[in-house]
């Protein structure tokens, strides 16, 4: 046999054994891909969002109505534009006691009476107070429109404020915080807006339970008559009902409020961290260890802000998120990690949030900014670019689909004065949003010297710790105890 037949002989044997290897390999190597890269979305739907119809009343209340058909229900939301944030600095709390009074008796009617009106009408108030504004919410029959503005009226116009009702108040106000700080992500969250709140106006929000003993009568009479003002308010309807309508009931019932001058001086925003600190926590019997990270970043009106939403969602947003992705499934490091982004008028808080194993904490920490620290070097992929856009558009729509959410999303957007720009646009602001942009977002804003909060029982987790170059003790209510530098407490 010469040797180019042994050669094609051996040829032959080569692609005999190898072959087929190749053959199985190679969907293997196809399916690996495909599992590592997520595919293009399927495009979407046009977003329709129903009109907002706006009017302000002689006497300066702004009128905001959302048509709804078939809807047996109203949502009535009254938004006063004063939150925690114009407390007093030795009476943090007060605007959280004035809201929770509003309910609490009017003119010959019993706190016990407004309720049983309330029921009557197939209605439920409740109050939810913010740094930059407090809401009353008030849904009701759609037939008893009527009813629920006489009954509204009452409490704003007429409210009695008695001792009894105060003091009943303010001891469902100490059970609530004080039972809130058995709950280590309440911990961890109130302490991280703490530092990022020092000495700010937004810090208010943040107060102790043992401070509510110091709010009175003569105070909360004189935040109510200051800031519960028709010019210092919004009022959202939504349902069965057009604005021409909405305005003449709504005069009749509220056009004797009388405006007030307001001295409504622009919040401006704290300054972000420029070092990294991180601060441990100590919750005797937490089970896990709980980590809180987060830095000051843009407001809500700033033209980053939309770039912001998408580079939050490829970050954390879900669990196909490059966080989850990374300290659960890859690292098995925690048993949930996702990022957020809250905004206030003047500025938004980016934080990560995590439960993690108690012997991975400096770990899942040094993890949380790797994946940081990536997306601010490498310019987002376009298919995760394209899933992220895809679920915050797709996802849209599930967070207004109640009228109580709705309700609550243009709130929001009338107290921090938006415009349509976050409203009509959104499909538009988001689809616009491009890699490029995500990476100038990306780097625009100090995410890598985040303050990071630690939760946890220091008898399982100190060891842990003590491994952090450096890290601030601090007790539930916020007072630094000790300090840790290079594995030795000081």
């Amino acid at each position: 046999m010469n040797a180019n037949s042994k050669n094609h002989n051996n040829l032959q044997i080569f692609f005999f054994i190898f072959l087929p290897v190749f053959v199985l390999t190679s969907p293997l190597l196809s399916q690996e891909k495909f599992r590592n890269t997520p595919p293009y979305p399927d495009p979407l739907a046009e977003l329709n969002l129903p009109a907002i119809e706006s009017y302000t009343l002689s006497n300066g209340l702004s009128l905001s109505v959302i048509y709804q058909d078939n809807i047996p229900t109203i949502s009535l939301k009254l938004v006063i534009l004063t939150g925690e944030s114009a407390s007093p600095e030795e009476l943090p709390g007060l605007a959280t006691l004035t809201a929770n009074m509003l309910s609490r008796g009017a003119s010959t009617l019993s706190s016990s009476e407004i309720e049983e009106r309330i029921e009557s009408i197939g209605g439920n108030f409740r109050t939810s107070i913010n740094p930059d504004y407090s809401v009353f919410t008030f849904t009701f029959l759609e037939e008893h429109l009527d009813e629920a503005l006489d009954i509204l009226s009452k409490m704003i116009l007429q409210p009695t404020f008695t001792r009894v009702e105060i003091a009943n108040v303010k001891r469902s106000m100490f059970y609530n915080t004080l039972r809130k700080t058995s709950d280590p992500e309440f911990i961890a969250k109130r302490h991280l807006y703490r530092l990022l709140f020092k000495n700010h106006p937004y810090g208010k929000s943040t107060y102790n339970e043992d401070v509510i003993k110091n709010l009175n009568q003569k105070s909360l009479l004189d935040f109510f008559d200051k800031y519960y003002r028709p010019n210092n308010a919004i009022l959202v309807l939504t349902g069965n009902l057009n604005l021409s309508t909405a305005a003449r009931k709504v005069s009749s019932y509220l056009n004797t409020w009388e405006r007030k001058n307001l001295d409504t001086s622009f919040i401006p925003p704290p300054e972000p961290y420029t070092e990294k600190k991180i601060c441990f926590i100590d919750l005797p019997k937490a089970k896990d260890a709980t980590i809180y990270i987060g830095n000051v970043i843009l407001a809500p009106s700033s033209p980053d802000f939309f770039p912001f939403l998408v580079l939050n969602q490829v970050l954390g947003g879900t669990p196909n998120s490059r966080l989850f992705m990374n300290l659960r499934e890859s690292k098995e490091y925690a048993y949930l990690v996702f990022s957020e982004v809250e905004f206030f008028k003047s500025c938004g808080i980016f934080l990560i949030r995590a439960k993690v194993r108690p012997d991975v904490i400096r770990e899942s920490v040094e993890e949380c900014f790797k994946v940081i620290e990536n997306i601010t070097k490498r310019r987002v992929p376009s298919n995760e670019l394209e899933q992220a856009k895809s679920y915050l558009i797709g996802n849209f729509p599930l967070k207004i689909e109640t009228m109580e959410e709705l309700s609550s999303k243009v709130s929001e957007i009338k107290a921090f004065d938006l415009g349509e720009n976050h409203w009509s646009k959104y499909y538009e602001n988001i689809m616009f949003t491009n890699s490029k942009k995500v990476f100038e977002t990306a780097q625009g804003y100090p995410l890598l010297t985040s303050v990071v909060v630690i939760v946890g029982d220091k008898n399982v987790i100190i060891d842990h710790v003590m491994e952090f170059d450096e890290i601030d003790m601090y007790d539930i209510k916020g007072n630094l105890l000790q300090s840790f530098k290079k594995g030795v407490i000081e």
